[in-house]
């Protein structure tokens, strides 16, 4: 059995998206190979942890097959170290959890080319959504799709072909139907999601300083557009930021962040979603579905971008020092005047209304 294979079988089991013929098959190559199992075993014990020093081995990895590479272009000497290659790439693999399908496949997904069977036989269809308009899709394979404002889906009519396939730009929360035959694919500017059936929410503005993916059932895996060889896969109440052409991996469970840099400038940062101390039900990175305007310690730029979503403006900062203020807080039935109003409480500075546009100084 080829490694990806024994990868996306454990990782279809330890998600329970394992199919009965799936699980038989993965008893087979426990009981017939000593050393896939004790990879299932160091996968277990990652997929069960939530300890830090994972993501410092996923960094040490890295650099370690940053180096084989570039050896493998430089040397034929590599070649001959092809057993102990493939040795660290099981290990590595098995430690972070990168590997969920073969890659020869797995580039149909992220090659951003619609499906030929799809294309064949479906026209594609777009949802837009306006300033503080949501709204509710449901694709005819029972995927639920909740389209937050200011957002673009672009998904066929029907699914054909192996792959359910949808474009995104915005933000919106995905209840993927399950269907282990036909992975359920998401492009967005920076990344790429590939999902079996779980639940979880994309948010991906154009004009947006970063990108995140935030995981609340099941497993999904990404890849990057710039670094299409490297595969996340997160586990539940796991984030994924998208930041300058780099990505985190996000699991706050520490006071102080971790963070780290391989060779490529690719940094690695563990944390858990956010929720609401007063309110241990709302997830901050969801709580747009529940009608819940929620910040936490965010610079009044990002704010203003988010506001002008949500309230239907536009603002404009005459001062650029006052982009620099953080506030925290939520909004839920306030009109846009008493947000403001809030907001001077905590930091001073004015504002005037003209039309639909705000001015800040």
């Amino acid at each position: 059995m080829g490694n990806d294979r024994f990868i996306e079988l454990v990782s279809k089991k330890l998600t329970n998206e394992i199919s009965s013929e799936e699980s038989e098959e993965l008893q087979h190559c426990l009981n017939s190979d000593e050393i896939n199992r004790s990879d299932f075993e160091f996968l277990n014990i990652y997929w069960n942890s939530n300890d830090t020093e994972f993501a410092d081995n996923a960094l040490a990895f890295q650099k370690i097959i940053t180096k084989i590479k570039g050896q493998e272009t430089n040397s034929l000497a590599v070649l001959a170290s092809k057993n102990a290659y493939l040795y660290i790439w099981r290990a590595a693999a098995a430690i972070i959890l990168l590997a969920g399908c073969s890659w020869l496949s797995y580039s149909r997904f992220v090659s951003k080319r619609i499906n030929p069977l799809t294309t064949a036989t479906n026209a594609w269809k777009n949802k837009n959504t306006v300033k503080r308009e949501k709204s509710t899709i449901v694709l005819t394979d029972g995927t639920r799709i909740t389209l937050n404002s200011q957002s673009t889906l672009k998904y066929p009519a029907m699914f054909t072909g192996k792959t359910r396939e949808v474009y995104l730009s915005g933000e919106a929360f995905f209840d993927v139907h399950k269907d282990h035959e036909h992975p359920f694919i998401i492009h967005t500017e920076k990344m790429n999601i590939k999902v079996l059936g779980t639940a979880f929410n994309v948010k991906s503005y154009p004009n947006d300083p970063q990108s995140e993916t935030t995981l609340i059932r099941g497993a999904i895996e990404v890849t990057l557009d710039d670094r299409p060889s490297d595969r996340i896969i997160l586990k539940p109440s796991e984030k994924l930021i998208v930041k300058n052409g780099l990505f985190k991996t996000v699991h706050r469970n520490t006071t102080k962040l971790k963070s780290a840099e391989t060779n490529s400038g690719m940094q690695y940062v563990l944390t858990t979603f956010t929720r609401l101390p007063q309110d241990d039900s709302t997830i901050i990175e969801t709580s747009w579905t529940q009608n819940k305007f929620v910040f936490r310690d965010e610079n009044f730029t990002n704010l203003a971008y988010r506001m002008e979503r949500w309230y239907g403006v536009d603002i404009k900062f005459k001062n650029d020092a006052l982009k620099q203020y953080r506030f925290s807080g939520v909004f839920e039935k306030e009109t846009v005047n008493q947000a403001l109003n809030a907001l001077r409480m905590t930091e001073n500075f004015n504002y005037k209304i003209k039309n639909s546009t705000i001015y800040i100084y």
